[in-house]
């Protein structure tokens, strides 16, 4: 989880709509040469709308005073927007501590540990245990997945990575087994 995410300074204009559906429908009614500077979703994520809150990441170009990306947690069911991050890691966390409040808690699950854990009869016993250690429902409604990490390797949240679809969310812990150990599930 992000330690280092502090928002920072709004650069959004008083003028721009507020909520993803607003934001979506100024994106397309703008001509291409205009979407520069617009916040949208960003590439890969989640961009159905839904009835029931849901995670997802906008992202905006900035060029002042150099260019870089922002981003900003959001919800693809209702209006909430969390505050501008620097990192696209820390507003897809702002956007599950709206949309999942409890996901903080869930259990930190190792993902199969090689190339060949990733068959179809091991991924169906590992998906079965880690639905087992969820709450009930909890994929099938799109709720996140986390994954233990050490550092060093890809720490990116991955939407859709989740079994029901929903993210996997990187945890940076050290491993907890042995090289050559059959993967402990946490």
């Amino acid at each position: 989880m992000s330690t280092s995410g502090s928002s920072i300074p709004n650069h959004q204009d008083d003028q721009e709509p507020r909520g993803t559906r607003a934001r979506l429908a100024a994106y397309q009614a703008a001509p291409d040469t205009a979407r520069r500077g617009m916040w949208a979703i960003s590439y890969g994520h989640p961009a159905d709308l839904t009835a029931a809150c849901r995670p997802t990441v906008l992202s905006r170009v900035v060029d002042e005073p150099v260019w870089h990306q922002l981003h900003r947690g959001v919800c693809l069911g209702c209006d909430w927007e969390g505050p501008e991050r620097r990192r696209n890691n820390d507003a897809t966390e702002d956007a599950h501590d709206h949309a999942w409040p409890t996901w903080r808690s869930l259990p930190v699950v190792n993902p199969p540990a090689t190339a060949a854990d990733y068959s179809k009869v091991l991924m169906g016993r590992w998906n079965a245990q880690v639905t087992q250690s969820y709450p009930a429902g909890w994929f099938e409604q799109g709720g996140p997945i986390l994954i233990r990490r050490p550092e060093g390797y890809n720490t990116r949240h991955r939407p859709g990575g989740a079994p029901g679809g929903g993210y996997e969310l990187v945890i940076q812990q050290p491993e907890t087994r042995e090289p050559g150990e059959q993967p402990a599930l946490f």
